[in-house]
């Protein structure tokens, strides 16, 4: 047992290494050449776990070949457009103003239920109001509505914004997160300088969250009974 618990222990931290190595795609977009490796990286690792006879050290070699490989290949695939192609595929449009390409659709193999079904994922309902409709390589639909159709923006509608930036975390949790800090233009002195004026240290702050204007929201953790 506890044999069986050290090789699952260095497997995870193996397979956790290579998929951090591999990038941060998440696993809807994986292109074809990607979805293969992390499947056979699953079925490799779950020799060794299953059958205790078996030796890790091959899998652990297979494993780094495999992430090696999948490395060299996305790298190859920057800078050469024809192997990219060829391994991932082309973005094919499937819509033009508002009709479905049959011809596309059936090279595809994408039935026109499918194909609605996508659209009503994009919250689209009415053919009409699309203006083209791309199946990306990973095969999530990209859709561009007609003018019409779009939602208005604040310069449609002659309203000035100002940019206060995105909200984010600087505390989580009682603990500081210090990449977020230059993101709200906020140094390290500054935010120990609003914990002092408020009076409640890092380790009480459940959430403490600021944008680029310096608006700073606050929730504290709560008291244990």
């Amino acid at each position: 047992m506890t044999a069986t618990l050290i090789r699952l222990m260095i497997l995870y931290i193996i397979l956790l290494i290579s998929m951090r190595l591999m990038g941060r795609r998440q696993i809807g977009e994986l292109q074809s050449a990607e979805l293969v490796i992390t499947i056979l990286l699953s079925e490799i690792a779950s020799v060794p776990i299953v059958n205790a006879d078996a030796p890790l050290l091959p899998s652990v070699a297979a494993v780094c070949t495999l992430t090696a490989l999948e490395i060299l290949l996305s790298s190859l695939c920057l800078h050469a457009h024809k192997l990219q192609r060829a391994l991932q595929g082309n973005p094919i449009p499937v819509i033009q103003n508002g009709t479905p390409d049959e011809k596309a659709l059936r090279e595809l193999r994408v039935s026109v239920e499918d194909l609605l079904e996508g659209l009503r994922e994009k919250d689209v309902f009415d053919l009409s109001q699309v203006s083209l409709a791309i199946l990306e390589a990973n095969g999530k639909l990209s859709v561009q509505l007609v003018p019409q159709a779009m939602p208005a923006l604040p310069e449609d509608l002659q309203v000035r914004r100002d940019d206060s930036g995105a909200v984010l975390p600087l505390i989580c949790d009682g603990k500081i997160l210090p990449e977020n800090l230059p993101l709200c233009g906020i140094t390290d002195a500054a935010l120990q300088r609003i914990l002092r004026q408020g009076g409640v240290p890092a380790k009480d702050i459940l959430l403490l969250t600021a944008n680029k204007n310096g608006t700073i929201q606050c929730i504290r953790k709560e008291k244990k009974k």
